[in-house]
């Protein structure tokens, strides 16, 4: 990482230790801004930035999720070990090498529920939210061709509530993949000339219409506190409405790429020679657009 470092020019660097060709981290960064590592393991690099636009510190960690399904509670609880470094407002990025939902996965034999409560659970836990995407529905491809290929958003950035209050103009784009199985994932933060308050919460009635939304609100209200009074019921109400948040961005957050996606999707398949299987994908993807339309004027 070092050669690529001075290749580049003009950058600053750490890196945490690879496990081969596996693993490992490295964060670069321009003159003018001061990076403090926190801690490190070969499945994170985290740190304290001073001095982006003049802003307050803020910590950033660069997050590599252990990929096997026997190794996944090692992730959540390195997750939950870092949290506990610092209370500075957290941005982590990286591939978390697990999907939130079902339908960031296409193709193959689909995720254990339990893999997805799992990383939501330590996403609460965080005090973490997902800041949603701009591009391709998915940032990882096994390479293979239909109908053996597999697609899932395993790569993502989350932060914690300050932190989007610091930088809310902030936005994350899926660019385009070269030669890797990952496309790489751009994080960019705008300075915003006055302060922006944060929206005040609004339930959606199109929320309604995913098969999660029951599961995400009855899991939310169980890890708001035990007990009762006041106190606990405006901590689940918090955590439920952070739930629903983080689903309308995952679900129906990028509306109308989904729908240019369907329309591109029909348009390829209308240029096929018709079979069974090119009509019944067409009925459904058919379907699927009535459906994306239908909730983006609702």
């Amino acid at each position: 990482m070092e050669g690529v470092r001075k290749r580049i020019g003009g950058y600053e660097g750490v890196y945490s230790d690879a496990c081969g060709r596996s693993a490992g981290v490295a964060i670069l960064w321009k003159e003018g801004i001061r990076v403090e590592v926190i801690s490190s393991t070969s499945h994170h690099l985290d740190v304290k930035i001073t001095g982006l636009f003049g802003e307050k510190e803020w910590r950033l960690t660069g997050f590599y999720g252990w990929a096997a399904t026997k190794d996944k509670q090692r992730s959540w609880q390195l997750l939950r070990d870092i949290k506990a470094f610092s209370t500075l407002p957290w941005l982590v990025i990286g591939d978390f090498n697990q999907i939130l939902f079902k339908d960031e996965k296409k193709g193959g034999a689909p995720r254990s529920q339990r893999e997805m409560d799992d990383f939501r659970e330590a996403m609460d836990d965080c005090g973490l939210a997902d800041l949603g995407y701009e591009g391709e529905a998915f940032t990882w491809w096994n390479k293979r061709e239909e109908p053996w290929d597999i697609h899932e958003r395993l790569d993502r950035a989350v932060s914690s509530a300050d932190w989007m209050d610091l930088f809310p103009l902030c936005s994350i784009c899926h660019l385009q993949r070269d030669k890797s199985d990952h496309l790489p994932i751009k994080l960019s933060i705008r300075r915003s000339s006055t302060r922006v308050k944060r929206r005040r919460f609004r339930f959606e009635d199109l929320w309604i219409a995913s098969e999660e939304c029951e599961e995400v609100v009855r899991e939310a209200w169980s890890k708001g506190g035990d007990g009762s009074g006041e106190d606990v019921m405006l901590q689940k109400m918090e955590v439920c409405c952070r739930a629903l948040n983080r689903l309308g961005k995952l679900n129906f957050g990028d509306m109308k790429t989904k729908i240019e996606e369907a329309r591109k999707r029909l348009s390829f398949l209308d240029s096929c020679s018709p079979c069974s299987d090119i009509v019944a994908e067409r009925k459904s993807i058919c379907s699927k657009l009535d459906e994306l339309v239908m909730m983006e004027e609702a």
